[in-house]
């Protein structure tokens, strides 16, 4: 198991995720979907619009977050000092 991966254990069964940020990358995914959908909703119903505006807000957010989460997977940081004094 690396430590970039997630591992959880249950009574009878064990979930092993290979990669945090592919989770996470999949559960803002999921929640931009969420928040979209009931921003649709809210837009048709009778009910105030601003609450359907902050909805489709949070989803873009959520749009937002998913290339940083990709830019964090793919930043990798070398100290090339303590590699040469080795």
């Amino acid at each position: 198991m690396l430590e970039e991966d997630i591992e959880i254990q249950g009574k009878r069964f064990r979930l092993y995720f290979q990669n945090r940020y592919t989770i996470l990358s999949l559960v803002v995914d999921l929640l931009t979907g969420f928040f979209y959908i009931i921003g649709s909703i809210a837009a048709l119903a009778p009910i105030p619009d601003r609450i359907g505006l902050y909805f489709y807000l949070i989803g873009s957010i959520f749009l937002t977050i998913r290339p940083i989460l990709r830019i964090i997977k793919n930043i990798f940081v070398y100290d090339d000092w303590k590699e040469s004094s080795k």
